[in-house]
């Protein structure tokens, strides 16, 4: 039998290599681009209660939108205020800065009933511009657990169970309470 070899050249190597290594960070600075690493940035803080199930890297949203993120949670310095235990760093757009007011509120919000916790901002309407560094008020949100779900659940159970207790008492036939009553067909 006869063998076939086939030959690439080292120049041909080389381009396709440069081609490839090119393509590579194209891809790597689009994703950069893409995801606001080079936007300007600013930082808040925040003090909260407690951080169940919120880490860094967390969403922070204005008023729903994605605005950055949370890059740092540390516990806060001696306090005499139990709400204010631990400290949020927030990294937020510049360009939100503006929308962010003194009358602005943070909360912890849960996406879904079981999702990962974020900070929502709600925008305030009549303040001044927060500073870069400075503190933006804490709202505590109200927070359904499970087992808030399960006592509704069964509040609800009991409403449905008295109105077919009901509804079956109202298709009984009437007590005789010495009264005649017909039933025409």
């Amino acid at each position: 039998m006869a063998e076939i070899t086939i030959r690439v050249s080292d120049k041909a190597l080389r381009i396709i290599g440069l081609l490839l290594c090119g393509a590579i960070l194209l891809w790597f600075l689009f994703s950069l681009l893409s995801s606001g690493f080079f936007l300007p940035k600013y930082q808040l803080s925040l003090y909260v209660p407690e951080v169940a199930g919120l880490g860094v890297h967390a969403p922070v949203r204005l008023d729903g939108v994605d605005v950055g993120s949370v890059t740092a949670i540390r516990l806060a310095g001696e306090t005499a205020n139990p709400e204010r235990r631990i400290e949020l760093v927030l990294r937020v757009e510049k360009a939100y800065q503006s929308r962010i007011l003194s009358d602005s509120k943070a909360t912890l919000v849960s996406d879904g009933l079981l999702g990962n916790r974020y900070v929502n901002i709600t925008r305030g309407l009549d303040g001044t511009v927060i500073k870069p560094g400075a503190e933006i008020p804490f709202m505590p949100s109200e927070v359904l657990t499970l087992k808030d779900s399960l006592v509704l659940l069964g509040k609800t159970v009991d409403c449905i169970n008295r109105a077919t207790d009901s509804g079956d008492a109202k298709t009984q036939a009437p007590r005789s309470t010495g009264l005649q009553t017909s039933v025409t067909r």
